[in-house]
């Protein structure tokens, strides 16, 4: 199999096959019991997002994530984008869209859960789709993860005093090692093993094929979502479309702040694209988790919803990642890369 050719196809019609998984799952969705089987679409979902990152795992150089770790900058703005000014941001456009739309303190409380918590697990595949720094993109993530453990809880608090929400530790110790930490040692035994067996040539011409499976598991964990999210989406249209609003004003407004503002203070594209997927897009996951051990339904619309949006906003700064490049000025000449 061209490996090679098939990324290439898969990449020029990524917006298509996202929007008919989108659609897909949407129609599916409306004739499925998903509750039913719930426990299988959880596993379903946990399998595919490792099968999207494993791949990726295998192109990560792990000499390469000490230099990255020693970028204090880039980690510093991006988890303080993610963990800090995220949560001001939604709380400021939850104030400008209840001047035009009411909002509910309910939906108000769940907008701000689902953009308090850490960085999406599929943030790893986004960086490696743009040719990002995929080295500062584990560890911002890894970091994010653990600083969420104390920073969710005094969001909360400060938020959502009065609703007593509390938050499990293990719950995002357990998502990272599982989304973040198997897949990584998988993936470097992996690449170790292939080197060896292939030789740099051999790998080289395989490499293609990484990218590949992971463009393929994003297109069947959007398929997924959408299903899983149909019913509740049909069923309380009005709540879904006020709640869309100032997510849509998020995504919008992250995005182009910290295209404008890495570019401005000189962060180079690979660390751009690293730190931007991974500060802006949230684990709703996370945040859908909570809001159903609070029991509150209302709460648990908007991170139920915010794939509606998120999806396309990261899918489409994906496609556009050469027009980004040209913005950075960024030298396609690049240095032969070093396999080992």
């Amino acid at each position: 199999m061209n490996w090679l050719k098939l990324k290439n196809h898969l990449d020029k019609y990524l917006p298509l096959y996202v929007l008919l998984s989108m659609i897909a799952g949407f129609f599916i969705g409306q004739h499925v019991n998903v509750k039913a089987h719930h426990s299988l679409f959880k596993t379903l979902n946990m399998i595919v997002v490792i099968t999207m990152i494993y791949p990726m795992m295998i192109n990560l150089k792990v000499s390469e994530m000490r230099h990255a770790a020693k970028l204090w900058k880039q980690l510093l703005i991006a988890v303080t984008m993610g963990l800090v000014v995220s949560p001001l941001l939604m709380y400021g456009l939850i104030k400008l869209t209840g001047i035009f739309v009411p909002i509910s303190a309910k939906l108000a409380l769940g907008l701000l859960l689902a953009v308090v918590v850490p960085c999406s697990s599929m943030s790893i595949a986004y960086t490696g789709f743009t040719d990002g720094n995929l080295e500062l993109a584990t560890i911002i993530v890894a970091l994010s993860f653990t600083l969420a453990i104390f920073t969710v809880p005094i969001w909360l608090k400060v938020f959502a005093s009065a609703y007593h929400l509390s938050i499990s530790a293990w719950l995002l110790v357990k998502t990272i090692i599982i989304v973040v930490v198997i897949p990584m040692i998988l993936g470097v035994i992996t690449r170790e093993i292939l080197l060896r067996k292939l030789g740099p040539e051999g790998f080289l011409k395989i490499k293609p094929m990484f990218p590949s499976i992971s463009l393929l598991g994003m297109y069947t964990i959007v398929f997924l979502i959408f299903m899983e999210k149909a019913k509740l989406v049909a069923s309380k249209p009005v709540i879904v479309a006020i709640a869309l609003i100032p997510l849509f004003l998020y995504y919008l407004t992250a995005l182009l702040f910290l295209t404008f503002f890495n570019r401005a203070i000189g962060i180079p594209y690979r660390d751009h694209m690293a730190m931007t997927f991974t500060s802006v897009g949230k684990n709703e996951g996370t945040a859908l988790a909570i809001a159903i051990a609070a029991g509150m339904g209302v709460m648990a619309i908007a991170p139920a919803v915010a794939p509606i949006l998120q999806i396309p906003f990261l899918v489409g700064y994906v496609k556009i990642a050469g027009t980004i490049k040209k913005f950075w000025h960024f030298e396609e000449l690049e240095p032969a890369e070093n396999l080992e």
